[in-house]
């Protein structure tokens, strides 16, 4: 389906936005290619957590290597390539570590508009290995957004590389995670909460005894958790008045769903976040290093190039 490419701003940032009747998607191109707004037009619904344009001196430090992304960072929707969190290079075990949540957010990215399909393309190339990550955003009908990706090898060697999608919902309390045929998920990062190698979903039990719903997104509770799962049937956010946020992924090429639930445990130190995010994933690993071990990591040969799609529909 054709959408409607409009150029617009984000604070002092040139946008696009590419809208139907019932969705409109923000992307900035300076700021990482990140897409900060997924609107239902027909509610009047935003999907994305929002937060403030960076000014030119931020933006800036975002872009550096070592940056961390952190509670003011954590917004809107961003790639995270060839790692989630900071970890050894494989590539150069002695040398600086990969960077926090990847190469591509924050960091300028060159944007081509298809008017013509109504659809923006946008290309990163990073500083330390030499591959481009290419998105294209358009729209199968007129209430489901298409992610496309395709990622290129310029480099003379094999790149191990583990990818997240990486949009931070914003999910007033009340409503809920679906996540069909899922019955147990795996937990990985946490703060504030302790939960066993493994737990039932919905209905979780801490290692304290304490029951929890994660199914049900709360107020501040005081932790943060990310948990595994694998989505045979996709992932949906469910608001209160019973609109959906569904998501379905390459599950070939990324066949775990990361559930990021922050309810007032992170960042230490402040100031707290109520977020969540539904990830489609390459691995139930927060880092490349810990996908290599367990065999879960996507190999780029030399002069070759890997493709994957998800799908985010309003319903």
């Amino acid at each position: 389906m054709k959408a409607t490419v409009e150029h617009a701003t984000w604070g002092a940032w040139p946008s696009v936005r590419l809208s139907t009747a019932a969705v409109e998607v923000e992307v900035v191109s300076e700021v990482g290619a990140r897409v900060v707004s997924l609107r239902d037009r027909r509610r009047g619904r935003e999907w994305l957590a929002q937060g403030e344009p960076p000014a030119e001196l931020t933006q800036m430090a975002w872009a550096e290597e070592g940056v961390a992304f952190g509670g003011q960072e954590s917004f809107g929707w961003d790639e995270c390539l060839p790692t989630t969190s900071v970890c050894p290079d494989p590539l150069a075990p002695d040398g600086p570590h990969l960077r926090d949540h990847g190469d591509q957010w924050g960091r300028g990215a060159y944007l081509a508009i298809d008017d013509e399909q109504g659809a923006v393309e946008h290309t990163w190339s990073v500083p330390r290995w030499d591959y481009r990550l290419h998105r294209r955003l358009s729209f199968d009908d007129e209430r489901t957004v298409r992610a496309e990706y395709l990622v290129v090898s310029h480099a003379d060697r094999r790149l191990p590389i583990s990818w997240a999608q990486h949009p931070v919902l914003r999910l007033e309390p009340g409503s809920t995670i679906d996540l069909p045929g899922v019955t147990s998920v795996t937990p990985s990062a946490q703060l504030g909460i302790r939960l066993p190698a493994e737990v039932a979903w919905p209905a979780a039990v801490t290692s304290e005894g304490r029951e929890l719903d994660l199914s049900r997104v709360t107020t501040s509770e005081g932790w943060a958790a990310v948990v595994y799962a694998d989505a045979p049937a996709g992932a949906a956010a469910v608001a209160p008045d019973g609109a959906r946020l569904e998501v379905e992924w390459d599950r070939e090429f990324a066949p775990a769903l990361r559930v990021w639930l922050s309810y007032g445990g992170w960042p230490p130190g402040g100031p707290a976040s109520e977020q969540v995010a539904l990830e489609p994933c390459t691995s139930m690993h927060d880092d490349l290093a810990g996908a290599i071990a367990a065999g879960q990591q996507h190999v780029l040969e030399r002069g070759a190039q890997l493709g994957w799609w998800v799908r985010w529909r309003l319903a």
